[in-house]
């Protein structure tokens, strides 16, 4: 299977810098261009599913996919970004001056700590993975249109390392990572930025 892990545009929270998780933000005018370009340049593959978190910023990214390539969008649930419990809607700072003692808790034990209502960052691999390992043996390609919380997890998984390795790859909105999965090994082929 070929994945393509495609992050939504760029939204008010990426801007505000709020953790949004769950929460439904629209896209910029920014986020909106920077679809249209991504939906474009994933033309060029030839898809054959196109799976996508059920939050607005991502179902309207994938909508701009599905009709730029022509493949209907299947929703997962499992897709959605992490559920930040009581730090959704907030920055950094606001987080850290409501809930001191969660944050460093957070900061240190990020894999397994839940935060308050919300779920930890292996409760977000958990989840995702079982649409990726339904199709890691696979033929064809998916394009996976998520957060990237997300697709930084699902990186891992895919290339064989430790969850805490995720740090070291980023995804911009409009962003997408290309892996080929065969034989029971990820290869990273492209990591793509946003155009604009």
């Amino acid at each position: 299977m070929k994945f393509i892990l495609a992050r939504h545009g760029e939204t008010q929270a990426n801007i505000a810098k709020i953790y949004s998780g769950w929460s439904n933000y629209e896209l910029t005018e920014k986020g909106t261009s920077q679809i249209k370009i991504l939906a474009e340049e994933l033309r060029g593959y030839n898809c054959d599913f196109i799976y996508a978190s059920p939050l607005g910023r991502t179902m309207e990214t994938a909508r701009e996919i599905s009709k730029t390539i022509g493949k209907k969008i299947i929703v997962d649930k499992n897709l959605r970004e992490m559920n930040f419990g009581v730090f959704e809607g907030k920055t950094a700072d606001e987080i850290q001056r409501i809930y001191p003692k969660e944050w460093d808790t957070w900061l240190r034990e990020y894999q397994s700590y839940r935060i308050p209502e919300g779920e930890s960052l292996q409760d977000v691999l958990d989840r995702a993975k079982i649409l990726i390992d339904s199709l890691k043996d696979q033929e064809g390609t998916a394009i996976i249109v998520s957060h990237s919380g997300v697709i930084q997890s699902v990186l891992t998984d895919l290339l064989n390392l430790e969850l805490n390795k995720m740090w070291h790859f980023t995804c911009p909105p409009a962003g997408y990572i290309e892996i080929d999965y065969i034989n029971n090994f990820g290869y990273l082929r492209k990591l793509v930025p946003s155009y604009i």
